[in-house]
């Protein structure tokens, strides 16, 4: 693949996550205002459109690629997943048989699938490669990276973290640098007899 391909694929993805976000933050402030708006009031409402200008702030850092805007992106995106699975919860728990019961049940089941979907998007702000490009570093795998004799470019199947590995000459104790986890996992040794399998499974 070439960089030209990866830095498209990235652009692309970093556009629907970003789209993905403000999607997600209005859905939210819907599903909290018709959650609580009943008993709350006025109160509800200003809980509701308080954040608006600080989150439209940091969605807008976020598609300009200001390097301030990820680390918030991120914090925003881990509280909207748990915003999500509670509003998930709160459904869940209508008794069944009840007018809307199960309205609330398909509804329920929906915001999982969202909280699935928006830990994957979570998943790539976190990436390397996704980072790198974000700061304007280009796409981590690059063809005029330098390798010695024997090495490839892997990923830590844990953390991501991009790694030069020599893959004939790694043992199931190798650990990850960046995080300290084990790169094969007993799985994976067992496939190979040559890679001795005492370590820990991934």
């Amino acid at each position: 693949m070439s960089d030209d391909t990866d830095i498209e694929q990235l652009a692309l993805a970093h556009r629907q996550s970003g789209t993905m976000l403000i999607f997600t933050l209005a859905l939210i402030g819907f599903l909290v205002y018709a959650t609580i708006g009943s008993m709350f009031g006025l109160i509800a409402l200003i809980l509701v459109f308080l954040p608006i200008p600080f989150c439209v702030m940091i969605v807008k850092g976020y598609f300009q690629r200001e390097s301030w805007a990820l680390p918030w992106v991120s914090v925003i995106w881990t509280i909207a997943i748990v915003m999500c699975f509670l509003l998930a919860f709160i459904e869940f728990s209508k008794p069944l048989g009840v007018e809307g019961s199960t309205w609330a049940l398909i509804q329920g089941m929906l915001l999982l699938y969202l909280c699935w979907s928006m830990f994957q998007r979570l998943k790539l702000l976190r990436h390397p490669m996704f980072r790198s490009w974000y700061s304007g570093e280009g796409p981590v795998f690059n063809q005029n990276t330098v390798l010695q004799d024997g090495e490839v470019l892997a990923t830590c199947p844990h953390c991501h973290s991009l790694l030069a590995v020599q893959p004939l000459n790694i043992s199931v104790d190798e650990k990850c640098p960046m995080c300290n986890m084990n790169l094969v996992s007993n799985r994976s040794a067992e496939l190979y007899s040559d890679i001795p399998a005492n370590g820990e499974e991934e």
